[in-house]
């Protein structure tokens, strides 16, 4: 009737136009354009009939329900362009769901959006009508439902920085912000605890904001941040200084210091390990005066924890700043009218404002869902713990409630009970005043009174309903800290049967271990764990034979290159040899001993060993069981000349340009003396084998050279290669390595 009205009072008649983007319903609303061509006047001569007098006038127009998509999107935008919100709500509301449907598509969210808080009867139409049709399938991104409740958010803050105090104290947008906010929490359930935590974050930024003050230095005054690192720092930088000028003095650091390394520089000769255990007592007392002299002038610059306190400030500072710009630019994002110069806590105060008025519609739409389940359960109940009075109204209902569920559970239906008893707490104790409950009868009724008595609890205390309310006599606080002690108490327990359980089966394991291992002692086979103790070549002998090669026969053939005038400036070329030779020698001797092996099986026409193939051919199982004992047996004498012979030729043909290695006997000593070792590591059952590829320290493979940074991981160099009994094994010697 309005537009008709509005389109017979001038000589034209608008037109919606819609474009591209407001058909597929996230573009803006167009104006409704004008037709300037003349409207023809309808002759209404029906109207005089004889039939037409029954009708009344009302019957002649069209109803909401019965609008076509197009004349009811038209209506709609005219009277949004109107400014006729709650026209334009209403009609919503009495659209049928098939043209409601319809026109969802059309409605564009943004300019709705953009109008709030004006628009939010239209949006609260929008929210419900959909909840009413479409809840399980709810369209919250084409709604844009987190920016809803984002630009409710800054509704309320624009109200809160408003001075005009009837404005910033009107509350006649809050039903329609309830309903919206009714839809929005039943369909994301997570919205209050995602406001809750935006909330807390803002308040935060509030309150580190303000911690940008003086700070303690360490004279015990009150001085700014950046005057009191530059006073500890003068400090430390005279310390250092005063360190620098003792070494200076005391001579004990180089004037141009140089490091060294296997690969490069010249050879630590002179703090060598070697060397340094020739030390006389003399020496050590003299080492330690120096170095306790340097220490008491690096202590107190070291170990400043007034700076240390003073970086912790600085960074936590930084922090909060980055923290809060972050925050200052999410609420830019959906509220532009924030001006550059506007005061960020200002700007977070109104925020947090708005963010508790939103919180608090939520509490008082859940509180209102809740009171009406309850209701519906029978008894009315409070999720908070807090006393409040209970009026006769209250009483009269809650003892209804009990006298309808009481029936229910008689006729075998006990619902309506179990709901009840599900919303009591252990925590609830009779009162007001401190007494003693009466013995409760078998129906559960004391005067008119229901009573619960939790039987974990019922030495303590009882616990029962008196007049619909929960009351305390002082007993709450020890029971909630006994049951907190309870439940900490049944999680220890529960770790420790986990870790017994752990315990146990770890040495039912062990034990299946040891008892397959000694009877395969027994039964002729090899074990590492069981060592023949007359043998010369048993296990534990080769390994204290090769931490032998590095304590003392390294040593030797180190001094026998030194002798060679032609390596005097090449130290780290020496280095490099003697680790070579180790590493050839493990080869060479692991090689040797895979085709001996491989000899034997073709002249004894066996298969290769194959544990799918041959683990129940007990013949060739035994066959090699017996060539495994013979190598370990006589690893102390057995002809390894081949293999000595193969790692020298080695070592000359790649150092060919210093032919005068073939003459040093110092260096084919070592060579024979590491192969030796190596075959005897090889052919044990596991073999021992030696690892030098890691790049990072491990306390359980390698030790630190003397000279290497204590306090750095990375591994620049190897000296020597850790040894392990078997692939991935246990170490039994550890490397040396420069870290």
């Amino acid at each position: 009737q309005t537009l008709r009205s509005f389109c017979g009072m001038h000589s034209f008649k608008y037109k919606f136009v819609p474009t591209e983007s407001s058909s597929s319903g996230s573009g803006r609303m167009e104006r409704i354009r004008p037709e300037r061509t003349p409207r023809q006047k309808v002759q209404s001569v029906w109207r005089n009939v004889r039939w037409a007098e029954s009708f009344p006038d009302e019957s002649l127009s069209m109803e909401s329900t019965e609008l076509t998509p197009n004349f009811a999107l038209r209506r709609i935008v005219l009277l949004f362009e109107t400014k006729k919100y709650d026209e334009c709500a209403t009609l919503i509301r009495r659209l049928n769901c098939v043209t409601f449907g319809n026109i969802l598509q059309e409605v564009p969210m943004e300019v709705l959006l953009d109008s709030m808080p004006f628009s939010l009867s239209i949006l609260e139409a929008l929210y419900v009508k959909l909840s009413e049709t479409t809840l399980e399938t709810f369209p919250k991104d084409q709604l844009h439902m987190d920016l809803l409740v984002k630009r409710m958010v800054a509704c309320f803050a624009r109200m809160s920085q408003s001075g005009n105090r009837a404005e910033k104290n009107c509350n006649s947008y809050y039903p329609s912000c309830r309903n919206i906010l009714r839809v929005v929490s039943f369909v994301d359930p997570n919205i209050k605890q995602q406001l809750k935590q935006k909330k807390k974050a803002l308040d935060r930024c509030l309150k580190h904001m303000g911690q940008h003050g003086l700070v303690e230095s360490s004279c015990g005054s009150l001085m700014n941040l950046h005057d009191s690192l530059k006073q500890e720092l003068d400090k430390i930088v005279f310390q250092y200084r005063n360190a620098l000028q003792k070494l200076d003095e005391m001579s004990l650091s180089a004037k141009h210091p140089t490091s060294s390394s296997v690969t490069s520089g010249k050879a630590p000769t002179e703090v060598s390990h070697q060397r340094l255990m020739q030390m006389t007592r003399s020496d050590v007392q003299v080492r330690i005066i120096k170095n306790r002299t340097l220490f008491n002038i690096v202590e107190p610059a070291v170990t400043n924890q007034c700076l240390k306190k003073l970086f912790h400030i600085l960074e936590k500072r930084i922090e909060y700043d980055k923290v809060a710009l972050f925050h200052d630019t999410e609420l830019r994002k959906y509220c532009d009218n924030i001006s550059d110069d506007a005061y960020m806590s200002v700007v977070m105060k109104q925020f947090s404002q708005g963010y508790s008025i939103v919180l608090q519609l939520l509490r008082e739409v859940s509180e209102l869902d809740e009171a009406t389940s309850e209701d519906d359960g029978g008894m009315v109940s409070s999720d908070d713990d807090i006393m409040t009075p209970i009026t006769r109204m209250d009483r009269s209902r809650t003892f209804n409630g009990f006298t309808h569920v009481l029936p229910h559970k008689a006729n075998g239906g006990s619902t309506g009970y179990k709901r009840m008893r599900g919303r009591l707490r252990p925590s609830i104790i009779s009162g007001p005043f401190p007494c003693k409950p009466e013995t409760a009868p078998s129906n559960g009724l004391v005067n008119g009174h229901a009573t619960v008595v939790p039987s974990s609890l019922s030495s303590l205390t009882s616990v029962f309903l008196t007049n619909g309310s929960r009351h305390s006599n002082g007993y709450s606080d020890t029971v909630e800290k006994l049951e907190q002690e309870v439940n900490n108490l049944k999680v220890e327990l529960q770790k420790s049967q986990e870790a017994v359980k752990k315990l146990q089966d770890r040495e039912k394991q062990l034990q299946e271990r040891l008892s397959t291992e000694a009877h395969s002692l027994f039964n002729g086979g090899l074990n590492g764990h069981f060592e023949d103790l007359s043998l010369a070549s048993r296990p534990s002998e080769l390994v204290r034979q090769y931490g032998d090669l590095y304590s003392r026969i390294r040593v030797d053939a180190l001094d026998a290159l030194d002798r060679i005038g032609q390596l005097d400036d090449l130290s780290v070329l020496k280095e490099k040899i003697l680790f070579s030779v180790v590493v050839l020698s493990f080869r060479g001797a692991q090689q040797a001993v895979h085709e001996l092996r491989g000899k034997v099986r073709h002249l004894l026409n066996l298969p290769h060993p194959d544990a799918h193939r041959n683990q129940f051919d007990p013949l060739c199982n035994h066959m090699e069981i017996q060539v495994a004992q013979y190598l370990c047996k006589t690893a102390g004498n057995f002809d390894v000349s081949l293999t000595i012979e193969e790692v020298c030729s080695q070592i000359y043909a790649t150092l060919y340009d210093y032919p005068v290695l073939k003459d040093c006997q110092g260096l084919r000593s070592y060579v024979a003396a590491c192969v030796q070792v190596a075959w005897g590591l090889s052919v044990q059952n596991p073999p021992f084998l030696i690892m030098y590829d890691a790049r990072q320290f491990h306390p359980d493979l390698h030790v630190r050279f003397h000279t290497s940074d204590p306090e750095s991981v990375a591994i620049k160099n190897f000296l020597w290669p850790a040894l392990t009994e078997g692939y991935n094994g246990p170490c039994v010697y550890k490397g040396v390595v420069i870290t």
